[in-house]
């Protein structure tokens, strides 16, 4: 192959050559810019997993006291009928 045969290759084939290597170029960036928004993306449900932990905690802790309450609320209301009862 001469060098005029050459340049003339480069010249016919080189904007494909030059397109294909942006194309691979582009294709590994977003594979990057993809693989950290995964990390970001299962991180961000780790942390939403563990609020939702805490949430259902609070929501037990709630109940249980909502529970003692009504308890206490029902054996003060006996105690108030009994001693209501046996004042009249």
């Amino acid at each position: 192959m001469e060098a005029g045969e050459i340049i003339q290759s480069i010249f016919q084939y080189g904007g494909t050559v030059i397109m294909a290597g942006l194309f691979v170029w582009v294709f590994i960036e977003d594979k990057k810019k993809n693989s950290k928004m995964l990390e970001d993306n299962t991180e961000m449900l780790k942390t939403l997993a563990q609020s939702n932990d805490n949430i259902a905690k609070s929501l037990d802790i709630i109940s249980n006291n909502l529970v003692t309450i009504d308890q206490k609320i029902d054996r003060n209301y006996e105690v108030e009928v009994k001693s209501n009862g046996s004042n009249n």
